[in-house]
């Protein structure tokens, strides 16, 4: 594909201006160091948390802290910018206007990247698909790696020296993100995330759209009716391949999906069968089609596919992500801080609902959510919640939302509990289980309310968890 493409390249003869202290920008700033480029960095914070690391580390480097002044950006043709600064303010637009070059490290990576790149995007499930797109490779004896919004800087990577790079992508990297070319390129699935940022759901969605520019290989589930139906669109004119995986629907088997889930409970490629669900130490649906996406993104490169279903059943996930936590007089604790949106959420509890190999199918859930919506609508959480949560225990800025999402689908006022601290989630959820419930840390929301980022959050559940469980097994030894 062949849009979108920024004219102008990077010179690293020219100083530049690096705007955010974060673990992006110092990634920057590290890589032009290297390449002796001059630059300066800056932060809209008066004290960044790494004001005295960037002072020391880079001492010959202007440093500019506070309000954004255009007055002194403007003296910088080119302008990196940090991913969770938008570049659709006026700032950034003003100085597009006089023809500074305005990118992110993901567009600096491409320009300089040699080997072959695998791009990944979505509202859920691209943290689970990147890593394991990389343990396949790597068990096939390929020397890959992956990073970019997860883990490793993109920059940071280029040390490895790596023979494929694969990277997550966010919608906010990918907005200042303009030549990437790939091997292969996805767009998992699109749910209302960061709504706050963007003036609707399909603006959003073209954003995460633009990872596709360029790719040798689109990889599509078609009930991703919009993105499907634009990528059909396109590729009368462009130069791509589409590789579709997905659920086996009648829709999907006249589109010829190559990568299919049968039942529930098989894995398929081209109608054979070729991995079981239960052989799976993922679970849920959702995670079952993360796994089609990966061996559909791997496809390009034609693995062994032994190699790759072995490596599929040694895969054990990611933390926070549906993780479980502790069990205890039969009620199981899980883990989904990273849940921090509608979709993640209601897929969390889709998961649960299809696991009848694990028996969840007898079990009820009990929702513990809530934190900042980010201006998402809850409305489809809250008809979820209404038909398959017992309870649901809510904390943080927008828990009032959700609760009255879920009481305008139908939901009944006393099936909710406001908290407003961890712990006290966890004591309640526990006295309100039964055996066979499963206790669900899925937030929908995100975290800066209360926690420095998703990570804190379920690790202080799983903290609250474990004295928890920890006490009521003392209290059973006791007894005994």
């Amino acid at each position: 594909m062949n849009k979108n493409i920024a004219d102008k390249l990077f010179d690293f003869s020219i100083a530049t201006l690096i705007v955010g202290m974060g673990g992006t920008g110092l990634s920057c700033a590290r890589y032009l160091k290297k390449r002796n480029c001059a630059f300066a960095i800056a932060d809209s914070r008066q004290a960044p948390t790494a004001f005295e690391c960037v002072k020391k580390e880079f001492e010959t480097s202007r440093i500019i802290t506070g309000e954004f002044d255009y007055e002194v950006f403007k003296n910088y043709k080119q302008i990196i910018v940090s991913p969770g600064i938008s570049v659709r303010s006026e700032l950034f637009s003003s100085l597009r206007a006089q023809g500074c070059l305005v990118i992110g490290d993901i567009e600096l990576f491409t320009q300089v990247v040699e080997k072959p790149v695998i791009a990944i995007t979505g509202s859920n499930g691209k943290s689970t698909v990147t890593t394991l797109v990389e343990k396949i490779a790597q068990d096939c004896g390929i020397k890959a790696i992956a990073g970019g919004n997860l883990g490793i800087p993109a920059l940071d990577l280029l040390e490895s020296q790596s023979d494929l790079y694969i990277l997550e992508l966010s919608s906010f990297q990918l907005e200042t993100t303009y030549s990437l070319k790939t091997i292969a390129a996805t767009v998992l699935n699109i749910s209302e995330d960061h709504m706050d940022r963007y003036t609707d759901l399909d603006d959003y969605r073209q954003v995460k759209e633009r990872i596709y520019n360029n790719t040798e290989n689109a990889i599509i589930n078609p009930q991703e009716e919009i993105t499907f139906e634009r990528l059909k669109q396109r590729i009368d004119t462009e130069e791509f391949s589409m590789i579709l995986f997905g659920e086996a629907l009648s829709s999907a088997q006249e589109l010829n999906c190559e990568f299919e889930l049968l039942d529930g409970e098989v894995l398929t490629q081209a109608n054979k069968n070729i991995l079981q669900a239960k052989e799976i130490k993922l679970k849920g649906k959702y995670n079952y089609l993360n796994v089609l996406a990966a061996l559909a993104l791997l496809k390009p490169l034609h693995l062994d596919l032994e190699q790759q279903i072995e490596s599929i059943k040694n895969y054990s996930g990611l933390p926070h992500r549906c993780e479980w936590v502790d069990s205890i007089n039969g009620v199981d604790f899980y883990n989904d801080s990273k849940g921090t949106n509608t979709g993640a959420t209601i897929a969390a509890i889709d998961g649960f609902e299809m696991n009848d190999g694990l028996a969840h199918d007898k079990r009820t859930v009990i929702l513990i959510a809530g934190g900042v919506g980010k201006d998402a609508d809850f409305k489809e959480l809250g008809k979820v919640i209404k038909k398959k949560i017992k309870f649901t225990i809510l904390m943080g800025i927008d828990a009032q939302q959700i609760k009255a999402s879920a009481l305008n689908a139908g939901a009944m006022n006393d099936e909710f509990y406001n908290v407003s601290s961890m712990h006290d989630a966890v004591v309640i959820a526990k006295g309100l289980a039964k055996s066979g419930d499963v206790i669900l840390f899925s937030p929908a929301c995100a975290s800066f309310d209360m926690y420095q980022n998703y990570m804190k959050r379920g690790d202080d559940f799983k903290k609250n968890v474990l004295l928890l469980t920890a006490a009521l097994k003392d209290e059973l030894k006791n007894v005994s």
